[in-house]
């Protein structure tokens, strides 16, 4: 991706995020020529670094959480959705190792400026922000927790997030953060099928909510 339109994806997701209660902490956002990071650090004189993001035209890295278990530092993205999940899940990872919860459902809300009930209203949402001149989203709900678009059906089932169709996984999630990640990647790797390109931060910002 052009790494001006990821650090302009970045600066904005930075600012919605900063947005949240994040006590005794706040982000801090920088950005050079060819990449950017955001950062969690402490209030007044010390301003001590909790952890450290950084974002290449494709690839998040995790360079610094405070946390001593091993996990992944390296994620990459090839659209924006795929970058909206990587910060979403990674900020909110590095909020709870800091000792703030940061609730994934008004984390959610507040970056996408949008009240979001659960993860099906969560893929329409983001089916609607689909360009106009790419067309529109069909997008069809059943009673068994189901809905089905673009020939695929998205179903949760027994811990399991299901993808059947035109596009087919099956991940398994333990939280809602692992429900909105896999929801987010399966709409993004289905999108990827018919070359749709959605930037999930289009709409209005949580200061323009009524």
């Amino acid at each position: 991706m052009e790494i001006n339109q990821v650090i302009t994806f970045c600066n904005t997701f930075y600012r919605r995020f900063s947005a949240l209660n994040l006590s005794p902490f706040q982000l801090r956002f920088h950005d050079s020529f060819d990449s950017c990071s955001i950062s969690l650090i402490g209030h007044g004189e010390s301003e001590n670094i909790e952890a450290v993001l950084t974002i290449s035209s494709d690839t998040v890295r995790l360079l610094k959480i405070n946390y001593f278990d091993n996990l992944p530092t390296r994620f990459t993205f090839s659209n924006l959705l795929e970058l909206y999940s990587h910060l979403l899940e990674q900020l909110i990872k590095c909020c709870h190792a800091s000792g703030v919860f940061v609730s994934p459902s008004e984390a959610l809300n507040a970056t996408l400026g949008r009240k979001i009930k659960d993860w099906r209203e969560l893929v329409t949402y983001i089916c609607s922000l689909l360009p106009e001149e790419q067309g529109s989203i069909n997008i069809l709900e059943s009673r068994c927790n189901a809905i089905s678009l673009l020939g695929t059906i998205f179903l949760v089932y027994d811990g399991l997030f299901i993808a059947d169709g035109f596009f087919k996984r099956q991940v398994e999630y333990k939280d809602l953060l692992g429900l909105i990640r896999a929801a987010l990647q399966a709409l993004s790797g289905l999108f990827e099928i018919f070359d749709y390109e959605v930037d999930p931060l289009s709409g209005n910002s949580i200061r323009d909510m009524v």
